[in-house]
């Protein structure tokens, strides 16, 4: 017999799609940022000179809750370039990428008990929450983010634990939260006794948003995790946590059970805040990956494929095709594109929906997947 994670677990759309699009001319799937941007010498640079100081040092167990260095780095540089107010009680722990730090949480909020999600979710960081839950209940977002009328009608029947959010560069609806809504969660926290999981990781690329959620935290009821896989290279496995010092030391001592952080990429994220690297990169990323989603949207817009949330920031596109999503995948792959079929994003409803991104194909290569895609819909029954 294997346990309930065991029987649930299930390979993710994306991992499927991207899967699939090795074998695809144009891959208009991947989550993973645009190869080309990952500044590969300034990382080298850093390990040389990691190694060059601390040798051994820097290659010894990780310990939990982070090297001193890199948490002094992130509370003293990096924070307030995500323009995150954080209050004397808050502490920073860092994890082996955000995702990491959604498996923690996970174990230490749920146990069976009741959450809430925006529909759609990123599926592969929200299975970790979903597995240890007994109901998620989904709640729908638009142009501006979270729906928070339509989450306090259910606050007012069912008590939840955990409300998940991704407030910037949607995945995979890339819009971002309102303020006013931003400054509504926090009220509904506390006033309904939940706590909420701000998950921030194109923050860094994402240009002028709102402050996150946790700056408007008064009542000690969000947790922000953060990460530097958008900014500098998703292979680094480096992401953090900031919420309440009761909270995040009992999440730390969870760390224990898996030793999981590279102490040597922890030295190297440390080494590459303090030489100003990762500031340098932010506006050229946002303008970057820009230029690509206006390519995008122009293309999408010029062949009649109209009916998406108009993205902000990031690498994701959320289109309507107004028909099955998984035979129009078909389709595309065997004429060379892949994409990511969008329904398992969503609690409810989304069979017809796509995730679209910009990171992995050219501007040529873009405007290109987009004329395959209109064949691929025009050919689905």
């Amino acid at each position: 017999m294997v346990s309930r994670l065991g029987k649930e677990i299930e390979i993710s759309p994306v991992e499927l799609a991207s899967q699939l699009a090795k074998t695809a001319k144009i891959n208009l799937a991947s989550g993973s940022p645009d190869p080309k941007m990952i500044p590969v010498k300034e990382i080298q640079n850093a390990y040389s000179e990691v190694l060059d100081e601390l040798k051994e040092k820097s290659l010894f167990y990780p310990g939990a809750g982070g090297q001193k260095e890199l948490v002094e780095e992130i509370e003293k540089d990096y924070l307030p370039l995500l323009n995150l107010d954080k209050s004397q009680e808050d502490i920073t722990i860092v994890t082996s990428g955000a995702q990491h730090a959604m498996e923690l949480l996970g174990k230490y909020f749920l146990e069976n008990d009741v959450i809430a999600v925006e529909n759609p979710t990123f599926i592969e960081t929200f299975n970790a929450l979903k597995l240890r839950s007994s109901v998620v209940l989904p709640v729908d977002i638009d142009n501006q983010g979270i729906n928070t009328k339509e989450l306090e009608e259910i606050l007012k029947i069912v008590k939840i634990k955990l409300l998940y959010v991704i407030p910037n560069c949607h995945n995979p609806a890339g819009v971002n939260l309102e303020e006013s809504r931003r400054k509504e969660l926090v009220e509904l926290a506390e006033k309904y006794n939940f706590y909420i999981l701000e998950d921030d990781p194109y923050r860094p690329i994402a240009g002028c948003v709102p402050k996150p959620i946790k700056s408007f935290d008064k009542f000690d009821r969000v947790i922000y995790i953060g990460s530097f896989s958008k900014i500098l290279a998703p292979g680094l496995r480096i992401g953090f946590i900031v919420g309440n010092k009761k909270i995040v030391e009992k999440v730390s001592l969870l760390e224990q059970l898996d030793f999981s952080t590279s102490t040597i990429n922890q030295y190297v994220v440390a080494r590459l805040l303090k030489n100003g690297i990762i500031k340098s990169r932010m506006q050229g990323l946002y303008e970057y990956y820009s230029r690509k989603m206006k390519i995008l949207k122009d293309s999408l817009y010029d062949k009649g494929l109209r009916e998406f949330n108009d993205p902000k920031c990031g690498f994701f596109l959320l289109l309507d095709l107004k028909k099955d999503s998984w035979k129009v995948f078909q389709n595309a792959i065997s004429r060379g594109l892949s994409f990511v079929p969008a329904s398992p994003f969503f609690l409810r409803g989304g069979e017809t929906m796509a995730r679209l991104s910009i990171t992995m194909a050219n501007e040529e290569e873009i405007k290109e997947g987009v004329n395959i895609l209109k064949e691929s819909v025009d050919h689905t029954i």
